[in-house]
């Protein structure tokens, strides 16, 4: 059990009857207060089902499944999505015939992102075809998901899509020749919307403003709220959406009680619609606002260097620790050097200082597959296993994923799917453990041939029996590969073409196929395969749902694999977010693992001199600021915004994540990308600064930073900045701020 702090404990048993807005950094024990005052409320109520708790992402939920009292009565948990689709499917014969739906006496359905694009890409074939967004040099798979996340925003805002493009066009500085593309992107959206209608299909865009303009607005539903839930608790309320806060509002004037919490260096689903600033105006509707000020995580150390980052003038005497501890800087001139070195030095934690692994995190702005598979390798020398966290990663993109899209690509080559052999190689690689590269290249080879099926119309492969490929390719391969190549042969050529829908296929192929003796499913260390069927199964059961919904010429299953091999982006998995093994090292993305709340002891930064630390998450068609409900009317998103954005965004990402690390962070840096490109990042000038203030490598982070100042001029690191006057090392506070030159730099670092 855990034991709650004397502030914790008053804040748990404050009245019952009060509406509370809790706000503070990560670490300080907002959410173990709210849980302890939840416990409360469950013993003092009937049913669970009076208390409703949201958040904006059903992974952060788990600690508010662990709560129940002793009579075993647990709270509604929910998002605000999962909320309203639930209250749609209630009150849908009131609302549906209003709303404008074709046919209101029938069910609604629900569209996920990736059904969502699916039908987008169908919808708007004809218009790529006439060359519209021939301007963005982007997959055309993009283009449909920043289409549809156009569309989100707009609704999550509450302002009409209809508003788009005109809203899009004023804030443009850019070349007057892409202006079109809005023009383009709103048309492509109406034209999504109207199909939806006309078939009672529901993505989340839809879903949001039909609830918040034909919904919530009813006398009827109100007073079935106000009788349903007595009390509300809203975690982590910043990284939600205006839409959510709005319907909050409607709660806490019906509530008992409530409890609103915010992070104060929240705000990382920005690009999802999320809006801190909306979420702090719930504040003026609640009885009291607390403010949890100390943090329970960080060491003294790494709490002065956050307070260093957030104020650069502060004195070392107010400092509660000495910052120099708190990180270590190596620099490298390569990037494998980089690599290496980073897994080196977390081997050393692990086996020498006795850390677990899964207390050490190695954060990145970009976690490519160069990265992941270099420092994969470098972690297996050192036996150390790790596992890698990338939410919304294309299921072509994940090896076991992509192995089972494969198979069915084999038994259906009327979709058009046709694998490379090589595709072909790597599933067999991943379904039979035992067979190595060099092996399976020659089985490969030998066993599958071209053709062209006169029956499916379409090119396929002949696959022969292991006893029909030549005797020297034969003896090269084990017996018991060969077997059981036989029997993954026997159930593609049973299965060619079969009628049955492809997920039940799949869960035929894994009862019947991988769960026996040799093949992947029945060893150790099979759950990334498992993970991968399962995913591939659940996102195929939510495109049947949608083609039993619509007329076959709308839609079919050839319209979801082409979308698929494009790279279309994937749904978030909840289990992605738990599957990490206890004796396992996480590599995340930087944004991803700041919303994990999950702090560790150890964290490696790396590649810090990439400008992808100081580079927003960006979309041309998709700018969350100009969508954002802050947006004025008639402002232009120019270089200065930019700037002022980027920085705030770099500076609140650094301290999330000091708030996430008990004791030390381990900073990389490489003079050279992955790809041998030079590059320089803002986080370098942070460090140097750093470095320099409190004598640091003092001689040497001054170096770094005059030959920043030489070789990054502006035009290459960001246009319209003189990079001379970053140079402010040797003058006093009072000098720079009478300097009229700095004044843009003193504003963008907060100073």
């Amino acid at each position: 059990m855990i034991q709650l702090t004397t502030f914790q404990e008053e804040f748990a048993n404050l009245p019952l009857n009060q509406k509370i807005y809790a706000e503070g950094k990560f670490g300080c024990g907002k959410t173990t207060a709210a849980i302890a005052r939840l416990n409360r409320i469950l013993e003092n109520v009937a049913l669970g089902s009076e208390i409703l708790t949201f958040i904006p992402n059903r992974t952060l939920a788990k600690p508010y499944q662990e709560a129940f009292s002793s009579r075993g009565v647990k709270p509604q948990i929910q998002t605000y999505n999962g909320f309203i689709q639930r209250s749609l499917q209630i009150f849908w014969p009131i609302i549906s015939e209003k709303a404008g739906f074709a046919f209101p006496e029938k069910p609604p359905c629900f569209l996920t992102i990736e059904t969502a694009q699916i039908l987008m890409a169908r919808l708007i074939e004809s218009k790529l075809e006439q060359g519209y967004f021939s301007a963005l040099r982007v997959p055309s798979s993009r283009i449909y998901n920043q289409i549809m996340i156009s569309m989100h925003k707009a609704a999550a805002a509450e302002f009409p899509f209809q508003d788009y493009a005109e809203r899009m066009k004023k804030s443009w500085t850019g070349e007057k020749s892409l202006l079109q593309i809005f023009d383009q992107t709103q048309e492509c959206g109406e034209i999504f919307k109207k199909i939806c209608y006309q078939n009672n299909l529901l993505d989340y865009s839809i879903q949001v403003e039909v609830f918040q303009q034909y919904l919530l607005p009813l006398k009827r539903y109100q007073k079935w709220l106000e009788s349903s839930y007595h009390h509300f608790i809203y975690d982590n309320v910043e990284e939600d959406i205006p839409a959510a806060h709005h319907f909050a509002r409607v709660l806490l004037k019906n509530c008992q009680s409530a409890l609103i919490i915010a992070d104060h260096l929240g705000g990382f689903r920005s690009f999802l619609g999320g809006d801190p600033s909306s979420a702090a105006e719930l504040k003026t509707l609640c009885d009291r606002q607390i403010v949890f000020e100390k943090t329970l995580i960080c060491s003294d150390s790494i709490q002065s260097m956050a307070m260093c980052v957030e104020n650069p003038f502060i004195a070392q005497k107010d400092l509660p620790g000495d910052p120099k501890t708190a990180y270590t800087f190596h620099p490298y001139h390569q990037y494998p050097a980089m690599i290496k070195q980073a897994a080196a030095d977390v081997a050393d934690l692990i086996h020498r200082q006795n850390v677990l692994p899964s207390d050490i995190v190695i954060i990145a702005p970009l976690v490519s597959d160069v990265l992941y598979t270099s420092m994969e390798r470098e972690l297996r020398i050192q036996n150390i296993p790790c596992f890698i966290y990338r939410p919304s990663r294309p299921l072509i993109g994940e090896n076991a994923s992509k192995s089972i899209l494969t198979v069915i690509a084999l038994i259906h080559p009327e979709w058009g799917i046709h694998p490379r052999l090589l595709d072909i190689v790597q599933m067999l690689q991943t379904i039979i453990p035992n067979l190595d590269p060099i092996r399976g290249h020659v089985l490969v080879a030998r066993a599958f041939k071209e053709i062209f099926n006169d029956v499916q119309e379409a090119v396929d492969y002949e696959i022969k029996a292991f006893s029909e490929i030549p005797s020297d390719s034969r003896k090269r391969i084990p017996t018991s590969i060969g077997l059981l190549f036989d029997t993954f042969r026997q159930w593609i050529l049973s299965n060619k073409g079969i009628e049955e829908t492809p997920d039940i296929s799949l869960s035929r192929f894994f009862h019947t196929v991988l769960t026996k003796n040799g093949f992947a499913a029945g060893n150790e260390g099979a759950e990334e395969l498992n993970l991968g069927i399962k995913k591939v199964i659940e996102s195929l059961k939510k495109f049947r749902v949608i083609l039993e919904h619509v007329d076959q010429d709308l839609l079919s299953w050839k319209d979801y694999f082409r979308l698929v091999n494009e790279g279309m982006i994937a749904a978030q998995y909840y289990e992605d977010w738990f599957l990490q093994p206890e004796n396992s090292v996480l590599i995340s993305l930087a944004s991803a693992y700041a919303v994990m709340n999950r702090p560790v002891s150890y964290q490696i930064w790396l590649n810090a001199g990439s400008p992808r630390w100081w580079e927003r998450i960006y979309g041309q068609l998709t700018n969350d600021i100009v969508l954002s409900r802050s947006w004025q009317d008639g402002d232009q998103w120019d270089i200065q915004k930019e700037y002022e954005a980027n920085n705030d965004s770099m500076i609140r990402q650094i301290l999330a994540l000091l708030s996430r690390c008990r004791k030390q962070v381990r900073v990389y840096a490489s003079e050279l990308s992955e790809s041998g490109q030079d590059q320089k990042s803002r986080l370098l000038y942070l460090f140097a600064d750093l470095s320099y203030r409190f004598g640091k490598n003092k001689d040497f982070m001054e170096g770094i930073a005059n030959k920043l100042t030489q070789e990054i001029s502006s035009d290459a690191f960001y246009p319209g900045i003189d990079d001379k006057d970053m140079n402010i090392a040797g003058k006093n506070e009072e000098e720079i701020l009478g300097d009229e030159s700095n004044q843009f730099l003193l504003e963008e670092d907060g100073r």
